[in-house]
């Protein structure tokens, strides 16, 4: 069902992922791990912020962890499916379908918090969605899986040469997690 969605903005394949409930075993062991440890690195370097956009929100796993370190967490996703779980599962959250250049998302910016976890591999333009983040944010933060680190890493690093870094690790699962402080406010 996935094949070709890696690198391509290919929105429908992502749409239908969503036929089925937690096509990312979002409630897996690790994931849950990956969530309390995103949210512990925030609260280390941002501290409690007051807006946050989450990229690729998918059904709204992540987003009841991110909801427990802002003040308001406006979720985005390209899956209308997706999005309407995520509306159940978080309530008290804003969640907007579509990508990160819509004009929902300008019109909310700037943001204090923008996160993009385990999202990049599904966008074909990492360089564009890299700079976009940076004009609708004051500071930003991504995670991608140690398989994707060649092929992320360097534009990361390349459009945002102020980044920090840890890696979480759960079992035999690595993660990479970047962040940036901007240099200026939007």
């Amino acid at each position: 069902m996935l094949r070709g969605v890696r690198y391509s903005n290919d929105y429908r394949k992502l749409d239908n992922a969503y036929r089925m409930a937690d096509p990312w075993l979002m409630t897996s062991p690790a994931e849950q791990f990956r969530f309390t440890e995103t949210n512990r690195l925030i609260r280390v370097q941002f501290g409690r912020v007051h807006s946050l956009l989450e990229i690729g929100c998918g059904e709204g796993h992540q987003s009841l962890y991110l909801q427990q370190v802002c003040d308001g967490l406006t979720g985005l996703d390209v899956s209308a499916r997706a999005v309407k779980r995520a509306s159940s599962r978080c309530p008290q959250a804003k969640f907007l379908v579509g990508d990160i250049f819509s004009q929902e998302v300008s019109a909310l910016a700037p943001f204090d918090l923008v996160v993009a976890c385990e999202v990049l591999y599904y966008m074909s333009d990492l360089p564009a969605i890299l700079q976009r983040m940076q004009t609708i944010c004051r500071s930003g933060l991504v995670t991608y899986f140690e398989g994707e680190r060649e092929t992320i890493q360097q534009y990361v690093l390349e459009f945002l040469p102020r980044t920090f870094g840890e890696i979480i690790e759960f079992e035999q699962t690595r993660w990479h997690v970047l962040w940036w402080h901007a240099l200026h406010k939007p």
